[in-house]
């Protein structure tokens, strides 16, 4: 209650000050205008909630902020009520016989201090400590809330009072980000934007709106910055010194300054130009770092999807017709898809997809200088259906994009950077394998050692077709490695199912045990692998290929119980991204060869598919295929002989012209490598076919994701932040 008892002071001060200007007022010793009354019950109704809302309990006790907020309120509703006599001095100040002759200048610099203020507003409720931003951010933010305030206080011939209402706004959302964070501990993104109807609806359910001390700092800073706009107000021109021309100057001006800050933040890509990002594993701490209006603006650009070039229903229905009817005419006579398709339709078998957590074969960098030569048995397997590299669109992190596109088909690379469709995008509709199994009778399943609400997954998966999803919750007497559950313990896991479970299934394991990061010094001693790297010994880079030994002996595990099993199972099994270290070493290494090839070494890993049965129609020699991770669920399904999707068999025959595609770039049917930037053939026949295909691409993609364009954002939003340790609660770990 001492919130309660200081406001309620504070508010009696606002009314005796406001009691002592009429009595002034009348007995003719100042005067008091309707906008003087206008702004100082504004101050004065703020004060009234924080009395009322404290009141009932709903302010933090905390008298230190109470007192400031109070002295601020109460001095801004004094000098609101003295409008007159404080404009009679400022007047006097800047006339031509003044002390500073400059009325617009001091009013500008009265709306420079408001958007300080303001900036403070929009900022302290939820960014407790300002020191951790990053000052270029911050600049940019009151930069940008300095054109609109001092914009709009032009326009209007130089009036304070919209910019106090956007002060006062900005100060809204402020305490809105508050409380979203507080709720479920993840800031406001530009996709709530879409989901506001749900938002109202569940608002006032099982949630308790507490004002926080630091709310009562920001809305003192809003009230000061209100003040300043008010004085800024009180220097327009008297009425028999305004002129037409100055009205034009002031609202050409006006109009320039919030068109070039409206340009600023549609024509500059802040992701690419900027450099302003959002951490979508974590992006509370992102909005801490940038600030709140710089991240929401880069989330923005980054969400919205880009719409191919006359794009139309009509049209991408009509062209995933015309490469789903080319796969058709082309295996109309293939004898090996038709083998295949008669023994699928026979007996269904279990279809058990590993991606396994950050599984790379560093080999490729030339050997690690140490003659590491990978993970042995995964390389060793010859009687695979199919194997090879799989290009994917994420390096060091970003596992839910490469889930996404080996569920979907869909790539990253139509969608751009910075992108996480799990969690912006309505995926209730969109074809994917779980949904397809499903439809084919078969149970479907997903694990993933961690928590189900990482990245949405809680969601998503249901929205796909999963009947079950087992996250950490169903682990807890497993196996673990470094506080990780193992790839063991997972596929001790899967069998479990294929025991306890005759009918066909499709299992989804999404690995956890080799996440980084790779110091925690946790590898025991027999099982570490020591690398000497020309000379040098990583602890980092030996926990890693460490990790990997021990998924490679997982693996090894677990295709040997398989091939015992009396039931056709299929496994593909692939990595999700390489850890975050190679790019020294390829940077260092690879110095004589075209950008595209060199980027590329890094967002590759590998892939296999292998079956414990014969598949008919295949030789089961490990065939080398190349693809990228949107692929290989199309190959999945084409190599078992399960019935194909259109949007499939149009992948299958668009791997043709377009083998291989990521966020990095693409390659042609000549094997060549492009970065993503390249759009002009120049005359190359190839090269201009995989062009052709990239934009065919797009635009079925583009159908099969968002169709007529309406309802793209998501309403189905993760419950609680992202955690990558499965020990601790979501949303524990904090970046330092």
């Amino acid at each position: 209650m001492v919130v309660t008892i200081i406001t309620c002071l504070g508010l009696a001060g606002t009314v005796t000050s406001a009691a002592l200007a009429v009595r002034r007022a009348r007995s003719g010793q100042g005067s008091i205008s309707p906008y003087a009354v206008a702004w100082g019950i504004a101050f004065a109704l703020l004060q009234a909630f924080i009395a009322i809302w404290s009141g009932i309990g709903l302010v933090q006790d905390d008298p230190l902020s109470a007192l400031v907020l109070n002295i601020a309120l109460t001095g801004c509703a004094t000098a609101a009520f003295n409008r007159e006599q404080l404009a009679s001095r400022l007047q006097g100040l800047t006339s031509p016989t003044g002390r500073f002759p400059h009325p617009l200048v001091l009013s500008i610099a009265f709306m420079l201090l408001a958007s300080t203020a303001a900036t403070l507003g929009l900022e302290l409720s939820s960014n407790h400590d300002l020191t951790w931003m990053y000052p270029l951010c911050l600049l940019l933010e009151f930069g940008l809330i300095a054109g609109v305030l001092t914009g709009l206080f032009l326009v209007l011939q130089r009036r304070g009072a919209a910019s106090a209402v956007l002060t006062l706004i900005l100060y809204i959302i402020g305490v809105s980000e508050y409380f979203v964070i507080t709720f479920k501990s993840m800031p406001i993104s530009p996709g709530d934007l879409s989901a506001l109807s749900t938002a109202a609806a569940v608002a006032g359910t099982g949630y308790t709106y507490t004002l926080s001390a630091f709310c009562l700092y920001a809305l003192a800073c809003a009230a000061i910055a209100m003040l300043l706009a008010m004085l800024a107000g009180t220097l327009r021109p008297a009425p028999e010194a305004r002129t037409r021309k100055g009205l034009v100057i002031n609202l050409v001006i006006g109009l320039l300054i919030i068109g070039g800050v409206g340009a600023h933040v549609t024509l500059i890509d802040y992701y690419h130009t900027l450099g302003i990002t959002i951490y979508t594993w974590r992006p509370l701490e992102s909005y801490y770092r940038q600030g709140f209006l710089p991240a929401f603006i880069s989330g923005a650009q980054t969400i919205n999807p880009p719409k191919p070039d006359d794009y139309s229903v009509d049209a991408a229905e009509a062209l995933i017709d015309e490469y789903a009817r080319a796969y058709d005419e082309q295996n109309a006579t293939n004898e090996n898809r038709a083998a295949a398709e008669a023994q699928f339709d026979e007996e269904k078998p279990t279809v058990i997809a590993i991606m396994n957590e950050t599984f790379a074969d560093l080999s490729i960098y030339q050997q690690m200088h140490a003659d590491y030569t990978g993970p042995e048995f995964f390389k060793s397997l010859s009687d695979c259906l199919q194997r090879g590299k799989l290009y994917v669109s994420a390096y060091g992190g970003g596992t839910a994009n490469t889930e996404y596109e080996f569920l979907t088909g869909n790539s990253m690379s139509n969608l751009g950077t910075g992108v996480y469709p799990y969690t912006i995008y309505n995926l209730m509709d969109a074809e994917n394998l779980a949904g397809q199994f499903k439809d084919l009778g078969y149970d479907t399943v997903a694990m993933h050692p961690n928590h189900a609400t990482n990245w949405n997954r809680e969601n998503v998966y249901e929205d796909f077709g999963f009947d079950d999803f087992l996250a950490i919750e169903d682990f807890q007497d497993a196996e673990t490695l470094r506080g990780m559950v193992t790839d063991r313990a997972t596929y001790d896991k899967i069998l479990e199912l294929l025991d306890t479970n005759n009918n066909p299934q499709f299992i989804f394991d999404v690995t956890m045990q080799n996440h980084s990061g790779y110091n925690t010094g946790l590898i025991p001693a027999d099982k570490r692998v020591e690398l000497s790297i020309d000379g040098m010994s990583d602890s980092e880079i030996n926990e890693y290929v460490s990790l990997i030994k021990e998924s490679d002996e997982a693996l090894r595990y677990f295709i040997r119980q398989l091939e015992r099993l009396d039931r056709k199972v299929v496994v593909v099994f692939f990595g999700d991204h390489q850890p975050f270290f190679p790019s020294r070493f390829n940077d260092l290494w690879f110095t004589d060869e075209d950008e595209a090839t060199h980027q590329e070494r890094l967002w590759q890993t590998d892939y296999l598919i292998w079956a414990n049965y014969d598949v008919a129609g295949n030789d089961q020699t490990s065939e080398t295929v190349d693809l990228s991770t949107n692929y290989l669920g199309s190959a999945l399904m084409n190599v078992i002989g399960a019935p194909l999707s259109d949007y499939q068999k149009s992948l299958i025959s668009l791997r043709e012209a377009l083998p291989a595609i990521n966020t990095t770039g693409f390659e042609d049917a000549d094997g060549r490598w492009y970065l993503s930037s390249v759009t002009d053939a120049g005359g190359n026949a190839t090269l201009e076919e995989a062009v052709q295909a990239r934009s065919d691409y797009a635009t079925m993609q583009y159908y099969e994701m968002f169709y007529d364009g309406k309802n793209i954002y998501t309403t189905r939003y993760q419950s609680a932040a992202n955690e990558t340790d499965p020990n601790l609660a979501p949303g524990t770990t904090k970046i330092q």
